[in-house]
């Protein structure tokens, strides 16, 4: 929309723009004279790839998207355009028509000089046509050498309709682990209205809150000058920087305001949190349409959920087809312990997806941190769940995210709890699983809140022989040695009736359907009747039957699923295989065949415990070896550890623990088991501190 300011107003803003910045009155004036001023809304075209070359563009406030468009219709070559940066000026020189798009990303105020105009003036200011021309070059110097100094921002608007949900006190968390995580740059945005100017939200009915020790400026009186915003960030405080807004709500025309500050602050700081207030006006409204991220923070109330539910409805009625609910986030506030409904009921109830709930804050899980100039904030003690949580946020926001991979392969799946005993040990958080198999299985225990330790005292449930007897249930028609009743029994007693919801690490269980031929990828409903259906081994499960679907073990055609992380958008994957190769099998084989020699050495009459007990051994292994389970077990396992060594590839860090002389069914080696994938976790732990650590 092309607008008609005065033309001091058009003054200030040539002024302010970096290329102009230096010139004296009266080539400013000529400027100024030869300047329009367009306004676009979000999501508008400034121009298209393949336009003609017409003017000198410099973006005033905002912030633009560059791109061009492959065969497929897919954008490629994107690059970000910010506050003071022009642009089309090669188009510009040449003649040609433009090469890229340039899409406005927020509502954005451009200025723009007719491109006669434009060559004009660089006649008449020769240093400024020098100015261009090193810009210039430096940007083309940039693009040869592929190092692109333009970063995008992230805004993200933490916003609660009601009060008590303590949605403050996560926007400071979260801005402290988006810089604690990331290492960018990061400004902390406390805008609220003017009679609650000094304080913002409030934690536990106000016993513990966040609050400034410094005044509010009036967002009017800063939003169009880039050097009164500079001015009033405080910097070197807390680790992230910080803004302290007010604005009048009495003041019809100040949600005009919005876009032009935070556009202000896109192109210095990576990430940009804004804590916005609880009242439902055109400033709050304003802001969210403005934000590359929402996150609505609701209590377990219904009324909070039918204020929720109208903050979507508006949102989508504004955004229309830029509405995407991957940006839209709801959260469920961490204060009262009682959980009135299941996610699923919530569902339901707002017609939306619930991204996540942080865990429930007791009053001793906080402290106020008061040793800052500027802002006293609710400090999470380190190792409570909730600030995993929010770190979790953090990663997913600053695409840092950790992965975690456990492969299939039946009793040799053990080790995988050895590998995350160190994991834990070393204080390694991890932000996804995924699980086929023996993967799923150990996988759902960890999730869902058990220890190492913990699982290590389930697996003991299996250290005598005779225990595996009660996991055969017979079935007719034979198509397994166990039905899946007795293992689901089971199961639901160590995991009760957990959905994915409750997993405190986001978790995918994979899964075949044998029917289709397809991987199931599977993320919701019952954990247990998730994981009944990955560890579903050919030839000693029965397959699940579910409709016209025939569910058997995921290890089959995804024994290692590190392709379900990658496909997550996680940049950083640990994997652990525990099949065994080619070469364990046969040096396994070898060994085997030298113990048994060495120990029908042994008489009843010389040692009559030690007999007995190989004998009793032989017989409890005779039941598998190279009976038509073993064989088949054995034959998909061998097909499996090529699988998986080409998923292996796509981790940033494999595992392989070394399992040489273990059998397939042999579970009852706990002890031994789980000290190899302790072992093989050691063997790498400085690669996978490496790894974390790694910054974007």
């Amino acid at each position: 929309m092309l607008l008609n300011p005065s033309f001091f107003y058009k003054y200030s803003l040539v002024k302010q723009l970096p290329i102009f910045s230096q010139l004296g009155w009266l080539e400013l004036h000529r400027i100024t004279s030869k300047s329009i001023i367009d306004e676009y809304k979000k999501g508008d075209l400034i121009r298209k790839e393949g336009d003609p070359a017409d003017y000198f563009y410099c973006l005033v406030s905002g912030r633009l998207q560059a791109y061009s468009k492959d065969e497929h219709n897919h954008k490629r070559n994107v690059e970000f355009i910010h506050r003071g940066v022009y642009f089309g000026i090669i188009s510009l020189f040449t003649g040609e028509n433009h090469s890229m798009t340039f899409e406005a990303m927020n509502d954005s105020v451009i200025l723009k000089i007719n491109k006669d105009d434009f060559h004009d003036i660089l006649k008449a200011i020769p240093r400024l046509g020098i100015e261009v021309n090193q810009v210039l070059s430096k940007r083309i110097r940039r693009k040869v050498k592929g190092d692109d100094a333009v970063f995008d921002s992230t805004v993200i608007s933490v916003y609660s309709p009601t009060k008590g949900t303590g949605k403050s006190t996560y926007a400071i968390n979260l801005a402290l682990g988006l810089k604690k995580e990331t290492r960018k740059k990061v400004i902390y945005v406390s805008i609220q209205p003017k009679q609650d100017k000094r304080e913002e939200g409030n934690v536990k009915e106000d016993k513990l809150r966040n609050k400034w020790k410094v005044d509010a400026v009036d967002l009017n009186e800063i939003s169009d000058d880039h050097e009164k915003i500079q001015e009033h960030i405080i910097r070197d405080d807390l680790p992230v920087d910080l803004l302290n807004i007010y604005f009048d709500t009495d003041d019809p025309l100040v949600k005009n305001k919005i876009a032009p500050f935070v556009s202000d602050l896109i192109g210095e700081y990576y990430y940009v949190v804004v804590d916005l207030p609880n009242s439902r006006d055109n400033v709050v409204l304003e802001t969210l349409t403005q934000s590359d991220l929402v996150h609505l923070v609701t209590q377990d109330k219904n009324s909070d959920f039918e204020a929720i539910r109208k903050i979507i409805d508006r949102l989508e009625e504004v955004l229309k087809e830029g509405f995407k609910e991957e940006k839209i986030r709801v959260i469920i506030s961490g204060i009262h312990p009682e959980e009135y409904l299941s996610f699923e009921d919530i569902n339901k109830f707002i017609d939306y997806h619930v991204y996540t709930k942080l865990p429930f804050l007791k009053e001793e899980d906080m402290e106020i941190e008061s040793s800052f100039k500027s802002l006293n904030y609710v400090k999470i003690r380190k190792m409570n769940q909730y600030n995993k949580v929010v770190k979790h946020i953090a990663r997913e926001i600053g695409k840092v995210l950790v992965g975690l991979a456990l492969g299939g392969g039946a009793a040799l799946g053990i080790a995988h709890i050895g590998i995350i005993r160190v994991l834990e040990q070393e204080g390694i958080d991890i932000d996804m699983v995924t699980g086929s198999s023996m993967g799923a299985l150990i996988g759902s225990l960890w999730v869902t809140g058990k220890s190492a330790d913990d699982m290590e005292k389930i697996a003991r449930e299996f250290e005598q022989r005779s225990s595996l007897l009660g996991l055969i249930d017979p079935i007719l028609p034979i198509s397994g040695v166990i039905g899946g009743e007795s293992i689901k029994k089971w199961l639901k007693k160590h995991l009760g009736n957990k959905t994915f919801y409750d997993a405190r690490i986001p978790f995918k269980v994979i899964a075949y359907d044998l029917a289709r031929r397809q991987e199931l990828v599977i993320n919701g409903g019952s954990i247990v009747e998730a994981v009944c259906k990955s560890i579903a081994i050919p030839g000693v499960f029965q397959p699940v039957r579910e409709k016209d679907r025939v569910i058997i073990d995921g290890g089959v055609m995804n024994p290692l699923p590190t392709n379900v992380l990658v496909s997550e958008g996680i940049k950083k994957i640990i994997s652990v295989n525990v099949l065994q190769s080619p070469g364990d099998i046969l040096a396994g084989f070898e060994t085997s065949q030298k113990k048994i020699k060495e120990r029908n050495k042994i008489g009843f009459l010389k040692s009559p415990g030690k007999y007995l007990k190989f004998k009793l051994g032989r017989m409890v292994s005779s039941v598998f070896d190279f009976n038509i389970s073993d064989i088949i077990v054995n034959t998909l396992q061998a097909a499996e550890y090529v699988i998986a060594e080409q998923s292996a590839q796509q981790a940033d860090v494999a595992i392989h623990p070394d399992l040489v002389g273990v059998e397939w069914y042999e579970i009852y080696k706990v002890n031994d088991l789980i000290k190899r994938g302790e072992d093989a976790a050691r063997a790498v732990i400085s690669d996978i501190k490496k790894l974390v650590e790694e910054k974007e």
